[in-house]
């Protein structure tokens, strides 16, 4: 699958995925949101991370066009009141619609090579699925199931409201390691071809969870758990799929 338009189009959704994800905080999300500079900021550091990882060093208009692009997208985000599922993923299929823009009407055209396929021909394209597979697994993919539960969230916040009674507090992140550790468990039972790992992890959990769904007071918090699990190992398994596909590995 080492095609040209593979390589430039891996290249810069890397470059985007580190950018937009693993170098910004859900503190620096927030302040972008209030202030035009932070997100002047964040656009520029998406664009600088497309310059890096195309490298294509006399290559201008790609960090150009990804900064610009990336700020008005932003800025148009920024104008809806209210954050919702449907408005991240507009956000992010404009982002992947300029990347592929700019490889099929720009990049290719001008038969310009990434320089780290170049550099490393044998590695490059493995380094770059994994590592763009690792943060969508754990950033980004953290934040998509955020935005799937949120209505979920919402309704149990409401319920609690009603009855005036505080919800038991779990550890302090701790749901967010869990829904990292079992992706990536995930990812690594899919590339090594142990797909019966995935089914004891899903009956592990099952078990683990079992005692806290039949404590439950509220079906709705019951509900909630079981939805976000099931969300959760679904993306785990479409991207590690997809990872194991661009691999090649059969």
């Amino acid at each position: 699958m080492d095609t040209p338009f593979f390589q430039l189009t891996l290249s810069l959704l890397l470059a985007h995925l580190v950018g937009d994800f693993l170098l910004q905080t859900s503190s620096s999300a927030k302040k972008k949101k209030k202030s035009v500079w932070m997100m002047v900021l964040h656009s520029l550091i998406n664009g600088a991370a497309a310059y890096l990882f195309l490298a294509s060093w006399s290559t201008w208009l790609v960090p150009l066009v990804a900064t610009v692009s990336h700020f008005l997208i932003d800025f148009t985000k920024s104008r809806f009141k209210k954050d919702a599922l449907w408005l991240f993923l507009a956000d992010q299929t404009l982002h992947l619609m300029v990347i592929v823009l700019l490889v099929l009407f720009y990049l290719l055209p001008k038969n310009i090579q990434p320089f780290w396929f170049e550099l490393l021909p044998e590695i490059a394209s493995t380094v770059m699925v994994i590592l763009s597979s690792l943060i969508l697994l754990t950033f980004a993919g953290g934040l998509f199931i955020g935005y799937c539960v949120r209505p979920y969230q919402e309704q149990i916040k409401d319920y609690y409201a009603k009855v005036k009674k505080e919800p038991v507090e779990g550890l302090k992140d701790g749901g967010k390691m869990i829904g990292w550790l079992e992706r990536l468990l995930i990812f690594v039972f899919v590339l090594t071809g142990q797909y019966a790992g995935v089914g004891f992890l899903i009956a592990a959990k099952s078990v683990f969870r079992f005692g806290e769904l039949k404590e439950s007071e509220n079906r709705k918090e019951a509900e909630y758990i079981i939805i976000g699990t099931f969300i959760s190992f679904l993306f785990a398994l479409a991207v590690s799929i997809s990872a194991r596909l661009a691999l090649g590995i059969k």
